[in-house]
């Protein structure tokens, strides 16, 4: 190394007093040129780190010593190192003052292994061991950098401050801002002024933002936008886990994908699955649908949302509530997963568990199902239902109840201000044209009706809302309805309804009417077809035609018997008042006898075919 002394410019303006001036220059010289020989002789020699926390000079290729305002100054050049502790500043050319040094050209500031800081120039403050850095300047800790333009370094705490803007890498984010501070000890940078995080995979735009370079954690503490592919998340608190794709967002978050948005007291997003979980109060909505839960999970790829905890779902034709409700909207797939509704107007189900497919319209139902379509004012109770929408069909089984084995599909419906219920081993419903409200409903196997003034049985049924008729088949046995103190039994028996009131009952083939108000005399009518017509639920006139036949027991004015009339003819009309025989017209040469009560001994008259049931009579609508 070669030293060279360079006496400052105002120095040698000043030299005309000779003796002193000369003499004290002279001194001056011989010691700085000791005090840099001493320095060029611990760079060759490099000793062992120093201890002290006063800058210094380890080695350069050049050195020149000179005042400046009375004060020794260095300014070595070439290959500059210097030290301070454990820091090492490399440059190309550096002036020392005391532990101050002014560096220029390639700086770079070390600080073990894991912190490198990189500069054009600089100021280094060895006292407070602070430094200012200008250019194109980067700190670099592992594989984050930071490029800033100015950065205020304190390298005692390893804290780095820049106000003029400065970008942070992050593999393949960056991560820019107007202001900031990097904790390096710590990992930590605190951004502020226009942030801005960009990635492949999305965009972050904030004010206020605090960034974990270890553990990839970005926290936001300010009102903040983060924009994916077609997907917008807003928030004012929370975190984002670059590395792992995972957030949380806890005031104030809402997202928008399209037209759809959502809305809850915390939200999650889980990038792998590409997943959001809102959390209290969440809520999404896109055009004419709307959704709400205690919980709702949205699976993005899928579309797939799972909504737990208050479930509410609607869109232009239906409304679903429940406990936990799936709705794949892609596939127009829904499932009820515990306790849940579905009103899809006219229609109304509520099951313990339900799927549906919208797109091919039809799913099932199961555990305590109840259906009810308002149109038809009918309700169907069962274990499980299956539903088809475009035909409306409905196939029901099992007892309303938590096992499909235990007890019977049943139907209700209001007649004359009362339920009649209907339960059978199946029940069917549908309608035959979608164009209308018309439905029908078929009943199968062991088929019991009970309504507090009216009963029957069958082994099948049918029943159509366009004429409000309810036919009842035999298969095996004998339909048979009961009406007060009145039994109607035939092979078909056909029972309509006006103004939701019984109007008539029609029996066909092998009809037989009974009455009895005490179980042991019966009045009796039988014919090929008998018509009962009512008013005010109970029998005001009946029409018996074909081999019509009647037996009647006839009252005084004191209602006891006085003896019994049996008739046959073609054809008769019965009118009838309080369940009784008022009178009778008979037609086509009548035949008949009337016996006194005192001859008909023990054996009441029994016409042919007679039958007065008891046990398979619905007493309660338990019975059915």
């Amino acid at each position: 190394m070669t030293m060279v002394y360079k006496a400052p410019q105002q120095t040698k303006t000043v030299w005309n007093s000779f003796s002193v001036c000369m003499l004290y220059h002279f001194k001056k010289a011989i010691f700085l040129l000791l005090l840099l020989s001493g320095s060029q002789l611990a760079a060759q020699q490099r000793p062992a780190q120093d201890t002290t926390s006063k800058l210094k000079v380890e080695s350069s290729e050049t050195a020149e010593g000179f005042l400046k305002k009375g004060r020794e100054m260095r300014k070595l050049s070439g290959n500059v190192r210097l030290r301070q502790e454990n820091t090492l500043i490399f440059c190309d050319t550096a002036i020392i003052d005391l532990d101050d040094a002014i560096l220029k050209g390639n700086i770079v500031i070390e600080q073990g292994d894991s912190v490198k800081i990189y500069a054009d120039s600089a100021v280094y403050f060895g006292a407070t061991r602070q430094s200012d850095l200008f250019g194109k300047v980067v700190l670099e800790k592992g594989t984050q950098q930071l490029f800033t333009k100015k950065l205020h370094y304190d390298v005692a705490n390893k804290i780095g401050t820049y106000t003029t803007g400065a970008t942070l890498t992050n593999g393949k984010s960056q991560l820019t801002s107007k202001r900031g501070y990097y904790h390096v000890n710590e990992n930590q940078v605190y951004f502020k002024g226009n942030v801005l995080i960009t990635d492949p995979d999305f965009t972050v735009r904030t004010d206020t933002m605090l960034f974990n370079t270890e553990t990839q954690v970005a926290t936001f503490v300010a009102p903040t936008l983060i924009s994916e592919k077609e997907t917008k998340i807003y928030c004012e608190s929370g975190f984002y886990d670059i590395e792992n794709k995972y957030a949380e967002f806890d005031k104030n978050p809402q997202y928008e994908k399209k037209e759809q948005r959502g809305r809850a007291q915390k939200m999650i997003y889980q990038g792998v699955t590409n997943e959001y979980i809102l959390q209290d109060s969440a809520y999404i909505e896109e055009k004419n649908k709307l959704v709400k839960a205690d919980v709702i999970r949205y699976n993005n790829e899928t579309e797939v949302a799972t909504l737990v905890g208050n479930a509410y779902y609607r869109d232009s034709t239906q409304e679903i509530t429940g406990e936990k409700v799936r709705y794949d909207s892609r596939n127009k797939f829904y499932q009820l997963l515990g306790r849940g509704r579905v009103s899809d107007p006219p229609n109304i189900i509520e099951a313990d568990s339900l799927d549906f497919n919208d797109q091919l319209g039809n799913g099932f139902a199961q555990g305590s199902v109840y259906y009810r379509d308002t149109s038809a004012d009918l309700t169907v109770l069962s274990y499980r239902l299956d539903y088809n929408k475009q035909t409306e069909y409905v196939y029901a089984f099992g007892g309303f109840g938590e096992s499909g084995s235990v007890g019977r599909p049943m139907m209700k419906n209001l007649i004359s201000g009362d339920t009649l219920f209907l339960a059978a081993d199946t029940l069917i419903s549908f309608k035959p044209d979608s164009a209308s409200d018309i439905r029908k409903v078929l009943a199968f196997n062991d088929v019991r009706i009970f309504k507090s003034d009216m009963q029957g049985v069958a082994d099948s049924m049918s029943y159509s809302t366009q004429d409000s008729m309810f036919w009842f088949y035999k298969i095996q046995n004998l339909p048979i309805i009961w009406s007060d103190t009145s039994q109607f039994s035939a092979d078909t028996i056909k029972m309509a309804l006006k103004d939701k009131k019984l109007d008539k009952i029609f029996l066909r083939q092998n009809a037989f009417v009974i009455n009895s108000e005490d179980g042991v005399l019966f009045n009796q009518i039988k014919g090929k077809y008998t018509t009962a017509y009512f008013r005010e639920n109970e029998v005001r006139e009946m029409w018996v035609d074909r081999n019509a036949q009647a037996v009647y027991y006839a009252l005084d004015e004191k209602k006891a018997y006085i003896g019994v009339n049996q008739t046959e003819c073609a054809e008769m009309r019965l009118y009838f008042g309080n369940n009784q025989v008022n009178s009778i017209k008979f037609y086509a040469q009548p035949k008949g006898t009337f016996t006194p009560i005192k001859k008909l001994g023990n054996d009441p008259k029994k016409l042919e075919g007679f039958f007065w049931e008891t046990q398979r009579r619905p007493r309660s609508v338990a019975d059915i």
